[in-house]
C-alpha cells in the first residue's frame, strides 16, 4: 500500500510539474504576443515624438523647401525610407542618413497640416512609398489643422508610429483664411482687397496673389469672394479651344432658330443666353438659343466635375455689352450688370480681368490696359491664365453689333483685351468660372499654388426644398411640378400620379395632364433624406357627347359626305360607310368624304361614325339615291337634206363625256347639250354618255323619200316613175345628159 500511494504520489507530481510548464509556456508566448501587439500599433511615445521633433528641428535648420514638392497628384513629400533621405527632395548630406538609422527610423514623410488630404490619398492610392501599416495609422488619426504648421508621419523599425505638427513658417509663410474681413485685406501688391463697387465682397489682384484653391481635384484660383457668402473662382488652366458661338447657331441659316437678335449674323451671336429683350443699343430682339459655348459649359463640361460637384451653385451672372475701349470702369460694370443669366458655368467679364491687376493708376480701365499693355500684364495674374500665343474668351459683348465678343491677348499685343467673331475657334482659349456656395467649408491650405485652398471633402449639404405646384386649364388641367435646381444632376427627384410608378426628373419642372379629378406626390431626396409634397387635382366632369349633323349631295355616280360634328373633346376621328355599316373607310380628321365609281339611280345607305378624345363615338346615318344617267334623244327636220338634232343631259364636257357616231364612222366628241348632223342620204346615227362609271348609248336611222314634184319636175312630163330620192335623183341625171 505505501508502494503504491509513493506512485501515485510521484505520478502526481509529474504531471502537475508538465502542466506547470506548459502554462508558464502559454503566458510567456501571449505575453509576447500582447506586447508585439501593443507595439504594433501604439504610437507617439515619448521616445517617437523627441525623435520626429529632432527630425523636424532638422529640416527648419537646413531651411528645407519641401513644400514646392508637394502637388494635387501626391500630397506628400518622401523624406526618408529603408536607409536613404530623399535625394530629389533637396535632402542630400550623409547625416541625414545616418541620423534616421540611429533613431531606427523605417519611412518618414511630410505632408500639409491638414491630413484630410493625405487620409484621402492613401486611401484611394496603392503607393509603394508608404506600406500597408503606415497608411492605416495615417487613415487613423484625428487631428484639426493648425495655422502655419506642416506635419511629419512615421513609421519605425520597432513597430511603433509617431506624428507631429510643426512651425513650417519658412516653408510656406504665413497661412490666411479665405475670408473677406479686414485682418485679410491688403490695399497694395498682391492679396486680397475691398471691391471698390460693392459692400461686402473682395477681389484678389495683383501679380500672382495666394487665390490657388484645389477644386475637382485640379488647381482652381479665387477670383473674388462675393458678398452673398458665395466664392466665385476660374480654372487655373484654359480647357480648350472653342468657338463663342458656331456659325450657323443661331442666325438665319438656322431659319430663325437663334431668335431675332441673332438672325443678320453669319459670324456667330454674342448674347450669351437665351433672352426675350437682348438689348445692345441700337439692336434688339429675341435670342432663342444659348451661344454654342454656354450649352458646352452647362452640359458636357459639367458632366466632368465629380469631386465638390454639389458645391457648385446656379448664380446670377452680368451678361451685358461694353464699349470698347472706354475709360470709365463703373460705367463699364453698370452696362455689364444690364442684362443677367443665371447658371452654373461661364467665364470672367472684362470688368473682372481688369478688377484683377494691382496696378490701379495705370491699368484700372480698358482704356489705360490697353495702352499699357506691357505694364498691366506684370501685375495681373488672370493674364497667366492665357496660354502662349491665344486669345482667351470673356462672356463680355461688344455694343453695338451681335457678332464681337470681348478677350484677353497673349497674341500680337499681349495682354490687350480687345473683341473677335463670336464663331473664331482657332486658339480662343475657355477659363470655366463657376460659384462656390455659401455653405463651402475651406478646410486648410494657405493659396500658394504648392498649398492650395482645400474645400472640405465631405461636401455641401444640399437644404432640401418641397416641391411645389401650380395648374392651368379647365379640363383638361395641366399641373406643374416645381423642382429645386439640384434636381438636375445632385438630387434623386420623382413624381407619383394617382399612386403610380414613380417618375424620375433631371430637371426643374415637370407638367402632368389631368381630364379628371386625381392626385400627385412629388419627392425630393439625397439619399439620406427626404422631402415630399402633395396636390389634388378636381376636375370638373364635361359632357362628353357628340352632336352629328349629316349633309350629303350626289350625281349619278358619286356620294359626297359632309359631316359637321361638335363636342367639348376634340374630334379624333370620323369613318364613313355606304353599305349601312357593313364596311368603314376611316378619314382620319376630315369631316368631308366622296365616294366615286357608283352606279346611277341607286339608292346607298350612308352612315358617318364621330369619335371624340374621350373614345365616345357617335353615328349618324342618311339615304341617298344617285341620280339617274338619260339617254340622248334624237329629233329629225328638213326634207333634203335632211338634219339630225340630238339632246344629251346637262354636263357634257364637265362630268359627262358626250359623243356620237354617224354611219358607223369616226366617234366624235361633244361638249354642249345639243349637236346637228345633217344627212343627205339615208343612214344612221349612235349617240353616248357617259359619267365615268355608267355609260348610256342610243341611235337614230335616217331614210331620205323624195317625189318628183319635190325637185320641181312635173312627172307627167317627164314620165318619172320613182318613189324614192335617189331614183328622182338618177333620172333627172339622166335628163339633164
Amino acid at each position: 500500500m505505501k508502494n503504491e500511494k509513493g506512485f501515485l504520489l510521484a505520478e502526481a507530481l509529474i504531471v502537475s510539474t508538465f502542466v506547470l510548464t506548459i502554462l508558464i509556456v502559454l503566458f510567456i508566448q501571449f505575453s509576447n504576443l500582447t506586447n508585439n501587439y501593443k507595439n504594433s500599433y501604439s504610437h507617439n511615445n515619448v521616445e517617437a515624438v523627441y525623435d520626429l521633433s529632432s527630425v523636424a528641428n532638422y529640416l527648419i535648420t537646413n531651411q528645407y523647401d519641401l513644400s514646392q514638392y508637394i502637388s494635387i497628384d501626391k500630397p506628400y513629400v518622401l523624406v526618408y525610407k529603408d536607409g536613404r533621405c530623399n535625394m530629389d527632395a533637396g535632402v542630400v548630406d550623409t547625416f541625414c542618413d545616418t541620423f534616421m538609422d540611429e533613431m531606427g527610423a523605417k519611412t518618414v514623410i511630410y505632408t500639409n497640416s491638414d491630413v484630410k488630404a493625405i487620409q484621402y490619398y492613401v486611401n484611394n492610392h496603392e503607393d509603394s512609398n508608404i506600406g500597408q501599416r503606415l497608411r492605416e495609422f495615417i487613415s487613423k488619426i484625428d487631428a484639426k489643422p493648425i495655422q502655419n504648421k506642416g506635419r511629419l508621419f512615421a513609421e519605425f523599425k520597432n513597430g511603433t508610429f509617431s506624428t507631429i505638427a510643426f512651425d513650417s513658417d519658412s516653408i510656406y509663410g504665413e497661412d490666411t483664411t479665405l475670408e473677406c474681413i479686414p485682418e485679410n485685406v491688403v490695399t497694395s501688391g498682391d492679396g486680397m482687397y475691398f471691391d471698390e463697387e460693392e459692400d461686402g465682397k473682395c477681389v484678389f489682384k495683383g501679380a500672382n496673389p495666394k487665390n490657388y484653391i484645389k477644386f475637382n481635384d485640379e488647381l482652381w484660383r479665387v477670383i473674388s469672394l462675393e458678398s452673398d457668402g458665395t466664392i466665385k473662382i476660374i480654372r487655373s488652366e484654359s480647357e480648350s479651344s472653342r468657338a463663342f458661338d458656331n456659325t450657323g447657331n443661331r442666325d438665319q441659316s438656322s431659319n430663325g432658330a437663334g431668335g431675332t437678335y441673332c438672325a443678320s449674323s453669319t459670324a456667330g451671336c454674342n448674347a450669351w443666353a437665351i433672352n426675350n429683350t437682348f438689348n445692345n443699343s441700337p439692336l434688339s430682339g429675341t435670342v432663342l438659343k444659348d451661344a454654342s459655348l454656354n450649352t458646352y459649359l452647362n452640359n458636357t463640361y459639367l458632366g466632368t466635375i465629380k469631386t465638390n460637384k454639389e458645391n457648385v451653385i446656379s448664380h446670377s451672372w452680368n451678361v451685358g455689352p461694353i464699349i470698347a475701349n472706354n475709360d470709365n470702369l463703373s460705367n463699364q460694370s453698370s452696362s455689364e450688370k444690364s442684362i443677367k443669366w443665371n447658371g452654373k458655368i461661364g467665364m470672367i467679364t472684362v470688368s473682372e480681368y481688369l478688377k484683377a491687376n494691382s496696378n490701379y493708376n495705370q491699368c484700372k480701365t480698358l482704356s489705360l490696359n490697353n495702352n499699357n499693355t506691357n505694364t498691366c500684364i506684370k501685375t495681373n495674374w488672370i493674364y497667366n491664365t492665357v496660354p502662349d500665343s491665344s486669345y482667351m474668351w470673356t462672356i463680355t459683348p461688344n455694343n453695338g453689333d451681335n457678332h464681337y465678343v470681348y478677350g484677353v491677348n497673349k497674341n500680337n499685343t499681349k495682354g490687350s483685351v480687345n473683341y473677335n467673331n463670336a464663331s473664331t475657334n482657332t486658339a480662343s482659349y475657355v477659363a470655366p468660372v463657376l460659384y462656390l456656395s455659401d455653405k463651402t467649408v475651406i478646410t486648410g491650405g494657405s493659396g500658394t499654388r504648392q498649398d492650395p485652398y482645400l474645400i472640405d471633402i465631405e461636401g455641401v449639404q444640399i437644404e432640401l426644398k418641397e416641391p411645389s405646384f401650380t395648374e392651368s386649364g379647365t379640363n383638361p388641367k395641366t399641373v406643374t411640378i416645381h423642382f429645386q435646381e439640384e434636381c438636375k444632376d445632385s438630387l434623386t427627384c420623382t413624381y407619383q400620379v394617382n399612386g403610380g410608378t414613380p417618375i424620375t426628373v433631371k430637371d426643374t419642372q415637370a407638367q402632368v395632364t389631368f381630364d379628371k379629378s386625381g392626385s400627385i406626390l412629388a419627392t425630393v431626396t439625397d439619399g439620406d433624406n427626404m422631402v415630399s409634397n402633395s396636390y389634388e387635382v378636381n376636375v370638373e366632369e364635361i359632357d362628353d357627347s357628340i352632336n352629328v349633323n349629316l349633309s350629303t349631295s350626289a350625281t349619278s355616280n358619286t356620294v359626297t359626305i359632309v359631316a359637321n360634328a361638335t363636342s367639348n373633346y376634340n374630334i379624333t376621328k370620323y369613318e364613313y360607310s355606304k353599305d349601312g355599316g357593313q364596311t368603314w373607310q376611316d378619314g382620319g380628321t376630315k369631316n368631308t368624304y366622296v365616294y366615286n365609281n357608283l352606279t346611277s339611280g341607286t339608292s346607298y345607305t350612308i352612315m358617318v361614325r364621330v369619335t371624340n378624345e374621350k373614345g365616345v363615338q357617335q353615328t349618324a346615318t342618311k339615304t341617298v339615291k344617285t341620280s339617274s344617267l338619260t339617254k340622248p334623244t334624237f329629233t329629225q327636220s328638213g326634207i333634203y337634206p335632211i338634219t339630225v338634232t340630238i339632246t344629251y343631259p346637262d354636263g357634257c364636257g364637265t362630268n359627262l363625256t358626250c359623243s356620237y357616231q354617224k354611219d358607223n364612222g369616226q366617234t366624235v366628241n361633244v361638249t354642249t347639250k345639243t349637236v346637228n348632223v345633217p344627212f343627205d342620204y339615208h343612214g344612221s346615227i349612235v349617240a353616248t354618255v357617259s359619267d365615268g362609271t355608267n355609260k348610256l348609248s342610243s341611235s337614230y336611222n335616217v331614210r331620205i323619200v323624195l317625189r318628183a314634184i319635190d325637185l320641181s319636175y312635173d312627172n307627167t312630163k317627164t314620165g318619172l316613175k320613182c318613189e324614192d330620192a335617189q331614183c328622182a335623183l338618177d333620172e333627172i341625171k339622166k335628163l339633164l345628159d
